[in-house]
């Protein structure tokens, strides 16, 4: 770097005599040493907070990512939660359908429509049983890789 600021800059100054530059003089005898000199200079002037800062900056996103691991596994759980809530409701209707209670939900509902709540109440158990094996997939592979991994 320093050879390339002589020879671009430095150079109008001595009026483009190589004998009165530092790098570029061939009368040096020294000069392949002071070149690398100063190379191996420039390499030990590394920031040592560069490493650090990466380090941490590393560290601070495997927190977020456990954060946001824990946060989707509490999603899939309420998700589970609200299947489930789904799937009473809908067995609920089908009970006040069959024994022919009249209620706000099964009003506009007859007899003919329990075979798709019931379509539908199967599907919703399937769903829920995906989704609780999904859950628990989560819940040990959290617990048995990834936590005792970031400790």
């Amino acid at each position: 770097m320093l050879n390339k600021y002589e020879e671009l800059n430095l150079a109008t100054y001595v009026d483009g005599k190589k004998s009165k530059m530092v790098f570029e003089n061939e009368a040096t005898e020294g000069e392949a040493a002071t070149k690398e000199l100063c190379t191996q200079m420039c390499d030990s002037l590394k920031n040592p907070y560069f490493n650090l800062y990466h380090w941490c900056k590393g560290e601070l996103f495997d927190i977020e990512a456990i954060s946001n691991s824990l946060l989707s596994k509490e999603k899939l759980y309420k998700r589970i939660q609200e299947t489930e809530k789904k799937k009473r409701s809908t067995q609920g209707d089908l009970d006040n359908i069959t024994t022919g209670r009249k209620t706000i939900t099964t009003l506009m509902k007859n007899k003919s429509d329990t075979g798709n709540m019931v379509n539908k109440i199967e599907a919703t158990d399937k769903e829920i049983e995906a989704l609780n094996t999904l859950h628990d997939i989560i819940i040990i592979y959290l617990g048995e890789k990834i936590i005792p991994q970031f400790k």
